[in-house]
């Protein structure tokens, strides 16, 4: 929990106290403990006495009892600090606090509790299956444990998810109240799922993390100039999550690949450029996440006197340059 530091600073008149609240405008849910601190500076600690109040008088000191708890610390003789325990805080908790010294308000903040929801997804061991649907739920309850049927926002990997959130041209998620369903699941659809309410003044957020094993596939893309193929741009799509590392290596040295993200698809794209000056390399391209690993390998071979692709696996792509490299061999 983060602590807001007072912006408020009251100087005591007739006194050179100078004393702070460790936060300001807080806001809590019910059954949380909140602890204030009044730390006042300058001061003979012997001496100093702090009240904390909830009204500007300060005719009804808090007490330590059942509601509060009050410890002071005297240990710096020129410091003194006062804790304030509000335990269980509730929604009537809400209210100014004040901190007084000596007689004297020095120091004032303002404390909000409000009921706002906490989020769960269900189920903690859910998994993607290959082929099968995977439905997760948004888990919405109250500080009383009651469960609410409110609206809620579900996220993949940062980006929200909608009706439309699909890399085939199929309907792949479903979504009905507070209900995801990823329908006919595979690699792409393993991810950092997240669910939430992204309208309230305290975080409602809950996170599940979806792992898929990698899922590789290639393609190949030519660069024909005036008839002649001067270049071939090859593919590695990697499906899965954790985002996976893809390294090309072959008969030539340092191979880097142009890497890119789909967020959406959990895919990482890594593109590499072939010149003509090394078609005879066997080029081979592997992908891993900590789930495991996938490879596939490219050798293209063009020469007066034949030509070659071989593919780990095949796509359109690679018919097509298989019949420009044909073409090619025919008007040599």
């Amino acid at each position: 929990m983060i602590w807001v530091v007072a912006l408020m600073l009251i100087v005591a008149e007739g006194t050179h106290a100078v004393c702070v609240i460790n936060q300001d405008n807080a806001i809590e849910r019910p059954g949380n403990d909140v602890f204030l601190d009044c730390s006042c500076t300058n001061v003979e600690a012997a001496t100093y006495n702090i009240s904390w109040c909830l009204e500007s008088t300060c005719a009804l000191p808090l007490e330590h009892g059942a509601d509060y708890g009050l410890t002071v610390d005297r240990s710096d003789p020129s410091a003194v600090v006062s804790s304030l325990q509000i335990i269980s805080a509730q929604v009537d908790d809400t209210s100014t606090y004040y901190c007084q010294g000596n007689g004297v308000i020095v120091a004032q903040t303002n404390l909000t509790v409000e009921d706002v929801p906490k989020a769960r997804i269900l189920p903690r061991d859910a998994s993607i299956t290959n082929g099968q649907n995977t439905t997760l739920t948004c888990r919405l309850t109250n500080s009383i444990d009651d469960v609410l049927n409110e609206p809620v926002v579900w996220k993949k990997n940062g980006v929200v998810i909608g009706e439309h959130l699909d890399g085939d041209g199929k309907k792949d998620i479903n979504l009905a109240g507070t209900e995801l369903t990823i329908i006919d699941g595979d690699a792409s659809d393993g991810g950092l799922y997240v669910c939430g309410q992204y309208n309230r003044s305290l975080e409602v957020e809950d996170q599940l993390d979806l792992q898929t094993y990698v899922e590789l596939s290639s393609d190949i893309k030519l660069n024909v100039k005036d008839g002649t193929l001067m270049s071939a741009q090859v593919k590695c799509l990697a499906k899965g999550y954790p985002y996976a590392s893809v390294q090309w290596s072959g008969s030539v040295d340092d191979l880097q690949g142009k890497n890119s993200q789909n967020a959406t698809l959990s895919t990482v794209t890594s593109s590499l450029e072939i010149s003509k000056d090394n078609f005879e390399d066997k080029i081979m391209c592997t992908a891993s996440n900590t789930l495991g690993s996938g490879k596939t390998s490219f050798v293209i071979n063009i020469d007066s006197s034949g030509c070659s692709i071989e593919l780990s696996r095949w796509s359109f792509s690679a018919f097509l340059m298989l019949y420009i490299c044909v073409k090619y061999i025919l008007n040599v």
